[in-house]
């Protein structure tokens, strides 16, 4: 039996593919699986899928066209057999360590549910990014709450949550047309009382264009909607961090929205004061005030 099973939702993912899956083929741990979730591709990339199936080097599920990647991951994980699970894009790449570190920072540390890898952000705007830089070991609730505050620590490929766990918090939810991962991965966060943190980098992730929603109004991030559900579970200093991770995320969904020349009411309205941070204040200044006045206003205060 495999110890971790890597799901992997594809649609229309031919180019990216023929890049990605020999970065994850080419793990020195081989005690793993692939499960290759197929949207109803068109551009080839379902034959290059049962190529690697008949190769024995992936299985191949297939699923309804529409349904989103957040359905398909789900539905591998249904099918998964491996103790502990990985969600992988097309679009990364992984180094030839990246799984033999999560497997022996799970040997090492039992007791814990969720371990997250370092990872460096491929950006067309601003190179080769390093994300979040954390200290390395067991953070508990607290520090992970507070890191999440700050920077998007976690990406699905950089993490490796017992299969169990993922179950019991309900996968992801298919409900939220986008933004469903950050609040998936937020919600893990209030419920496990610590992490594991690496902070060796050992996988890339290609930042997509255009952002999610291709131009579409984004509505206020999903992530508020843990705010109640959590209001009494956690500490008064969990809370905090809890409230500015939600912060942080309408914020940055807030000046998507404004670039595309919508309306920032509504992320105005979601934002909770006492979740507000220092570092929260300069973008809200640009959220809220036409861009030469927050650029004149900033300068200033520099």
């Amino acid at each position: 039996m495999p110890l971790i099973s890597v799901v992997i939702p594809v649609y229309n993912e031919a180019q990216n593919l023929k890049t990605s899956l020999p970065s994850l083929f080419r793990q020195v741990f081989k005690g793993y699986e692939v499960i290759a979730v197929d949207e109803g591709s068109t551009d080839g990339s379902l034959e290059l899928l049962h190529h690697h199936e008949r190769a024995g080097r992936l299985q191949l599920l297939q699923a309804r066209h529409g349904e989103g990647a957040l359905a398909a991951c789900n539905g591998g994980a249904q099918r998964a057999a491996g103790e502990w699970l990985m969600f992988f894009n097309a679009r990364d790449l992984l180094l030839f360590d990246h799984l033999s570190r999560m497997a022996e920072a799970i040997a090492r540390h039992p007791d814990i549910e969720l371990f997250i890898n370092a990872y460096q952000c491929i950006s067309g705007q601003r190179g080769l990014v390093k994300v979040a830089p954390l200290p390395q070991g067991v953070l508990s609730r607290l520090s992970a709450l507070t890191a999440y505050a700050h920077a998007d620590f976690i990406h699905p490929h950089a993490a490796c949550l017992r299969r169990r766990r993922f179950l019991d918090l309900e996968g992801f939810p298919e409900r939220y047309p986008y933004g469903g991962e950050d609040y998936f991965w937020l919600k893990a966060l209030c419920e496990l009382e610590a992490i594991h943190y690496d902070d060796t980098v050992t996988s890339l992730w290609q930042e997509a264009e255009g952002g999610p929603g291709n131009g579409d109004v984004l509505p206020p991030h999903p992530a508020q909607d843990l705010l109640d559900p959590y209001r009494q579970r956690l500490s008064r200093r969990e809370r905090r961090q809890l409230l500015a991770a939600v912060n942080r995320k309408l914020l940055d969904w807030g000046m998507e929205n404004k670039r595309r020349g919508h309306s920032v009411r509504p992320t105005l309205a979601a934002l909770r004061l006492s979740g507000m941070t220092s570092e929260l204040w300069p973008p809200l200044l640009r959220l809220a005030l036409p861009q030469a006045w927050s650029r004149r206003l900033l300068g200033r205060s520099k």
